[in-house]
């Protein structure tokens, strides 16, 4: 069946949407199967075993919401599946925007979307997962109605305001596909400057409305729960939410300086050509085959006879994209970007797909490049799937280190003569288990460590009650104070040595390095 019939209306299903999808499930559950059928926690996950975490308190006001059309737990199928929902419509619409007719452009299209560090960081934390991948398919969307329908930029701001209200970051998505449109209509579509102006002009009131309306939205809800529940409603400031706005100029230069440091460490450059790895290498070529396929389209279509104005508006779109990328650096002084904010880099990848699919590489030298050019993007997506998997085995290491940690310190306090009358624990320090030969992963990916994941007590309590079925409660951070001031535990060994565990004032104290 190649319809859908809805109402009056009926949609053609069209080859390349069935491409797309099958590839963004097949190569999802090869870079992904195997966070999705086991569970992994974290330290963020053991502490909202149930729920997404933090909403209003960080501008997250949707985040509730969408989280909860899957589950309030971390179920790593049907979160994990959802997430591939939401991936493989976004992969349609980008189909439909860029105008992709090959099998090959879709399933690249899928696997380097589907295979991205930052879908795998998204993974990382899959309690919240689904409604991340939900923030990125709305981003894309907004652009989409827009671009495609004449009355769509109401809907548009309304979808980028859902998208800003799940997580902030992926408003760059929007920005670096606008840019992305823009080169499209230069370089391949071949359009004057005036006709591209006027075919993408609607992006900016979109942007522009969808900040307000998310604005609006956050205003009308902190409203609503002073107003008749009395909370305080007062956002935190995660990663500069609460000081964006207009800058200094210092401190732009300073956002600048972030942008090419966040770049970087994302394509594993930071140590310099020399000192790169294979991961780094692979990105150089990716730029070096941007660059050059900018240069042989502008070289092929005589662009500097035709449209030099032209020329300048595709090196400005070029050159902004990674500012798009990294937006919020130039809007807030205190962001600090990580991977589960940089989805929008992931579209260099697809700017290179589109020279590659839509250049018209007729000679035998441009198809010898168009094919080496396939190859760089196929290594991309084999990278970083292998990453992936990687990722997830540190995360199965870390997770049987926890769970042996803390099964031999509930041990020690089940020995103990005062349990199980006293229940309160104090953990004293921390505790690290790092594996050796182990390789860091390439890039690092947010969320994702080989340690143990046990930082605090409530992690160890949590653990306790949500894995072994037992409760304990904390102490306030004055109790621990006055323990250390105890000649009993300044005479107490470190874990795991025998009477690291001790009761000390009505209190169960583990003592670790501190």
């Amino acid at each position: 069946m190649n319809t859908i019939k809805i109402g009056n209306n009926t949609i053609y299903i069209k080859q390349e949407w069935k491409t797309g999808v099958a590839a963004v499930w097949i190569l999802g559950l090869l870079a992904h199967a195997y966070r999705f059928f086991n569970f992994l926690p974290t330290w963020d996950s053991m502490f909202n075993f149930k729920g997404v975490g933090q909403t209003h308190s960080l501008g997250r006001i949707f985040l509730g919401f969408f989280g909860r059309l899957s589950s309030e737990y971390d179920l790593p199928w049907v979160n994990g599946a959802l997430s591939l929902i939401y991936i493989s419509i976004a992969v349609i619409l980008l189909i439909e925007l860029f105008q992709l007719k090959s099998r090959m452009a879709s399933v690249l299209l899928a696997g380097l979307i589907v295979s991205f560090p930052t879908v795998t960081s998204a993974f990382a934390y899959m309690f919240t997962a689904d409604p991340y991948m939900a923030a990125f398919f709305m981003s894309v969307l907004a652009v989409y109605l827009t671009k495609k329908y004449k009355y769509g930029l109401l809907l548009g701001m309304v979808s980028l305001g859902l998208s800003i209200g799940i997580y902030q970051a992926y408003i760059c998505v929007s920005l670096v596909l606008i840019l992305m449109l823009v080169i499209q209509a230069l370089l391949l579509e071949r359009k004057t400057c005036k006709e591209t102006v006027l075919g993408n002009w609607k992006q900016l009131p979109m942007l522009l409305g969808g900040f307000v309306f998310y604005k609006i939205a956050m205003f009308l809800i902190f409203t609503y729960y002073e107003t008749v529940y009395g909370y305080d409603m007062t956002t935190g400031a995660y990663q500069g939410i609460d000081s964006m706005g207009i800058m200094t100029l210092a401190q732009y230069k300073e956002g600048i300086r972030k942008t090419l440091v966040n770049w970087a460490h994302m394509w594993c450059l930071q140590n310099g050509i020399r000192g790169t790895n294979k991961y780094g290498l692979i990105h150089l070529v990716l730029m070096g085959g941007i660059v050059l396929g900018t240069v042989l389209l502008i070289v092929k279509h005589r662009m500097w006879k035709k449209n030099v104005w032209g020329i300048v508006l595709t090196a400005a779109a070029l050159c902004a994209m990674p500012f798009a990328a990294f937006a919020i650096n130039l809007a807030s002084p205190h962001v600090g970007y990580h991977t589960l904010m940089e989805m929008g880099v992931c579209f260099f990848y697809i700017l290179l797909l589109l020279y590659l699919e839509k250049g018209k590489w007729e000679k035998k030298e441009e198809k010898i490049l168009k094919g080496f050019g396939i190859f760089v993007l196929a290594v991309i997506c084999y990278l970083n799937t292998l990453n992936a998997n990687y990722a997830y085995f540190q995360m199965n290491l870390s997770y049987e280190k926890s769970y042996s940690v803390c099964s031999d310190i509930l041990q020690k306090i089940e020995e103990l003569d005062e349990y199980p009358a006293v229940t309160r624990v104090a953990i004293m320090g921390d505790y690290h288990a790092k594996s050796g030969d182990l390789e860091d992963l390439a890039p690092a990916i947010m969320g994702v460590s080989q340690d143990v994941f046990l930082t605090g007590d409530y992690h160890y309590v949590s653990m306790w009650n949500h894995v072994f079925g037992r409760e304990f409660g904390t102490v306030e951070w004055e109790e621990k104070e006055a323990i250390r001031e105890t000649e009993e535990y300044r005479n107490m060994p470190l874990y795991p040595a025998k009477g690291s565990v001790a009761v000390i004032e009505g209190i169960i104290v583990v003592r670790m390095a501190e």
